[in-house]
């Protein structure tokens, strides 16, 4: 299962999704991924420590380049053992900049 669209952010920085499916398995995904992060961090009282624990249970949080549709794009990646959520902004080809109120969502599942 795969599914992708796009993502807005208002002034007070909530985002809202294309369709109420998007909005529900990213919070499903990423509210998922904290709870495991956090209790991690509690435990060990360390970042790195908590970052690794939670890798162990296939937990994952990254913010780095990915290429997505055959594009280079900043993307930030949560993983956890059912779903993978790729977060990514939106780019004005005029400016050459990316725009931070608006993006794109894939969301894709690891069970077949």
């Amino acid at each position: 299962m795969e599914i992708q669209g796009t993502w807005t952010k208002d002034e007070e920085g909530y985002m809202a999704f294309e369709t109420p499916e998007l909005q529900r398995l990213y919070e499903a995904v990423t509210d998922s991924y904290h709870h495991i992060y956090n209790r991690c961090l509690e435990e060990a009282d360390d970042d790195d420590e908590a970052y690794y624990k939670a890798l162990g249970a296939g937990y994952e949080m990254v913010t780095d380049y990915k290429t997505i549709d055959g594009n280079e794009e900043f993307v930030t990646s949560y993983s956890t053992p059912a779903y993978i959520a790729d977060v990514w902004y939106g780019f004005d080809e005029e400016s050459g900049k990316r725009i931070y109120t608006k993006g794109y969502i894939r969301i894709s599942s690891k069970i077949s």
